[in-house]
């Protein structure tokens, strides 16, 4: 397990109700990066929603940027899978994350996730703007996220 993503602070500013971009500070490394969401097509009764964005690679690299395009799917309103292809500039490859958001509560997920490489689980706990997520980094590393939207 690499060092680098131990410290990161993300500030992200919705331009469009589709797009948000921002940047990725990593503290350790004083490393800043873009990040980037753009919703392509919202997800409908019939149809996935599609995304395409960037941000730092996979956790645990040592370096490098991702680029990505995923699809996800509500399966009722509990279960929400995903599937992408991610272009790591870290491995030089092309990637196949998948993974999975569980609605618990209303206020409580889980989540297990795969990007591409290694498996990791996560829980999140959200009340009105402020979330806290639980990370089992390669399902064995615990971190913590701390959210807010303003």
């Amino acid at each position: 397990m690499i060092d680098r993503a131990t410290h990161r602070t993300i500030v992200m500013h919705r331009l469009t109700p589709a797009i948000k971009a921002g940047v990725e500070y990593n503290a350790l490394e004083q490393e800043v990066g873009l990040v980037a969401n753009w919703r392509a097509l919202a997800e409908t009764r019939t149809r996935p929603a599609l995304i395409f964005g960037t941000s730092s690679d996979r956790i645990g690299t040592p370096s490098g940027q991702s680029y990505f395009a995923t699809v996800s799917k509500s399966l009722g309103n509990r279960i929400a899978p995903y599937a992408g292809v991610s272009y790591s500039e870290h491995a030089d490859a092309f990637l196949f994350p998948f993974g999975a958001n569980v609605a618990i509560t209303p206020s409580w997920s889980a989540m297990v996730m795969n990007d591409g490489v290694h498996t990791h689980l996560s829980t999140t706990f959200i009340r009105r703007r402020m979330s806290v997520t639980l990370l089992a980094v390669e399902r064995r590393h615990l971190g913590i996220t701390l959210g807010t939207t303003f």
